[in-house]
């Protein structure tokens, strides 16, 4: 019962989350990252590794690996999904995704993040949701990044929400009021998403290389041909 109930959400915030941001023209961070068809540069069937990084102050940091089997590459540049997400103790029973254009990696990462932020907070992870779908909608600050990829640079461009900074509610997760979410993109990244990352920082504001209460990622490492 539980894992069909488990089922039932996750395909329900695919939906939510597919749907309610694939409109083009509605932002650039939304098209970018709903609308975008990030698998076109996998050309044959193959697996992807992601790197999963949790540094905390607040609770025990951790890390793990995120799997992605992308298979029945079709003509029309659809692929098929399957995903091992966390490992032992902590996997998470996400269901493959069919006739896919793109990469539901970063979908899988914003379930976890507002269940997570149910579990931290007592709060509705719907609420959370919300927020994060309303600053996307909103747009987000845009800058062209260099990522490390197989001993060279590559060009990628971040994206950079911080969905509850004006929540007026937010004093009820005061904590987790400033937090910022970061997505970076490469066309060059095999399913071009690089990385997908959360800051709880220590104060209202957070620049690259400062300290934070939480740094959480999820980073591409490789991907393998079958």
């Amino acid at each position: 019962m539980k894992k069909i109930l488990m089922l039932c959400v996750t395909g329900w915030l695919l939906v939510l989350f597919s749907s309610a941001y694939a409109e083009p023209g509605f932002s650039e961070v939304n098209n970018e990252l709903f609308d975008k068809a990030h698998l076109k540069n996998i050309t044959q069937p193959g697996e992807l590794t992601y790197q999963y990084k949790k540094e905390s102050f607040v609770e025990d940091s951790r890390q793990d690996t995120i799997k992605m089997q992308v298979s029945n590459i079709r003509n029309t540049g659809r692929r098929d999904l399957a995903f091992d997400f966390f490992t032992g103790k902590f996997k998470r029973p996400y269901e493959p995704m069919e006739n896919q254009r793109g990469n539901g990696v970063f979908v899988l990462f914003l379930e976890f993040d507002v269940h997570d932020m149910k579990r931290l907070t007592g709060g509705e992870w719907r609420y959370f949701q919300r927020k994060i779908r309303w600053a996307m909608a909103a747009g987000a600050e845009k800058k062209q990044v260099d990522i490390d990829y197989n001993g060279k640079k590559v060009k990628g461009t971040q994206y950079i929400i911080q969905p509850y900074i004006n929540d007026p509610k937010n004093a009820r997760y005061k904590l987790y009021a400033s937090k910022y979410y970061i997505f970076t993109l490469s066309e060059e990244i095999p399913g071009e998403i690089y990385q997908v990352r959360t800051i709880v920082p220590d104060g209202d504001t957070w620049h690259e290389g400062e300290a934070a209460l939480v740094d959480e990622s999820i980073t591409f490492e490789s991907y393998e041909p079958a």
